[in-house]
């Protein structure tokens, strides 16, 4: 069994605690003027002055860095400990290779599992929203007879772990459930939003191309399904979206090149860091049944995912891509309801398992 130890809590500086305040209070203020100004705002904003006001919040947010971040936040073990706790279910941790760990969401004994892999640059822990999403999700399903549960992988946040360590522990958390758990593929989906989605991507296309510094990993049949939620999959931020939905996104091109940056560690970008750089020709032997791409309209990334969506289609026809109107990157998690990307996705992993 795995530990719920917080590993990931960095010691600031007097200085970096100092202004940690006048950050909060930047937030306060920016958000007060959005909910005065926001009726004034125009069709570069979001539509709902709700979410405008909340965008703006998380928008100054990420003057936080990394280090405060981590400081002011939960680890993935205290979010997922805590949030089973309130919700009346048991944490149930598996120790996994290479420094990571599994936490099962639902019946682990269950014959349909899900493989997820959360988001937040690399750098940020899981949400609570990540943890009830998926808890409330399977509910639903298993309550009209499905048999699912989710396995949520704990991996190394940048800078203690860098490109390719994030994706060799995807790759192991897979591997487990295959091996381990004996799942047979086709009774497991895999996915992630953001950063996860590019880690669902990566372990896609390892199980196919592998990894030259990542140990293969062989399936004698496909995935059941494959999926990315406003997959970061693209580090250029030179798409048209990055400056047209600028203002309607919590995303910013800063905070996305620091993440990158922290992620890559100085390596050059390739075809697993930067899952849309693969040939199109390498998702043609996709080893899975089906892909399921998800966006939302107003999110900066939406070129590059669009850009992806299309080679992927191109040459593997069983690749569905939504677009969920007026929606931001990851909106499901935010803005705390359903949206239409989160109900494709419950219906498409219906489908599947």
């Amino acid at each position: 069994m795995a530990s719920f130890k917080r590993v990931d809590a960095p010691e600031l500086s007097l200085w970096e605690k100092a202004d940690i305040p006048f950050i909060m209070a930047n937030i306060y203020v920016k958000g007060l003027l959005a909910s005065l100004l926001g009726v004034f705002r125009g069709n570069s904003y979001p539509k709902n002055l709700k979410h405008h006001i909340l965008l703006t919040k998380i928008r100054t947010a990420l003057r936080f860095s990394h280090r405060q971040q981590k400081y002011l936040s939960l680890s993935t073990p205290e979010i997922y400990e805590t949030t089973m706790k309130y919700r009346g279910l048991e944490p149930d941790a598996v120790s996994l290779p290479h420094d990571a760990d599994g936490y099962w969401i639902g019946n682990k004994n269950a014959k349909k599992v899900l493989v997820y892999y959360h988001g937040g640059g690399f750098a940020m822990a899981a949400m609570r929203s990540h943890i009830t999403f998926f808890a409330d999700m399977i509910k639903i399903l298993n309550d009209n007879g499905h048999d699912i549960a989710v396995f949520f992988l704990h991996y190394t946040l940048t800078p203690y772990g860098t490109y390719p360590t994030q994706l060799r522990q995807a790759v192991g958390a897979l591997r487990y459930i295959l091996n381990e758990a004996k799942r047979s593929p086709a009774d497991v989906v895999v996915g992630g939003d953001s950063a996860g989605g590019n880690l669902a991507m990566a372990t896609l296309l390892h199980l196919s191309h592998p990894h030259p510094e990542i140990e293969p990993l062989t399936i004698d049949k496909p995935l059941a399904g494959v999926f990315c939620y406003a997959p970061w999959v693209d580090f250029s931020s030179d798409g048209a979206s990055m400056t047209e939905n600028a203002n309607k996104d919590l995303c910013t091109v800063p905070g996305l090149e620091g993440w990158s940056g922290a992620y890559l560690n100085g390596k050059p970008g390739d075809n697993w860091s930067e899952p849309t750089r693969a040939p199109a020709e390498w998702w043609a032997d996709a080893k899975t049944e089906r892909i399921l791409i998800l966006a939302g309209s107003d999110e900066i990334l939406l070129s590059g995912i669009e850009d992806f969506a299309k080679k992927v289609k191109a040459v593997f026809p069983e690749t569905l891509y939504i677009v969920g109107y007026d929606e931001c990157h990851d909106a499901h998690l935010y803005v705390g309801e359903a949206t239409q990307t989160s109900n494709e996705l419950r219906r498409w992993v219906a489908a599947r398992l």
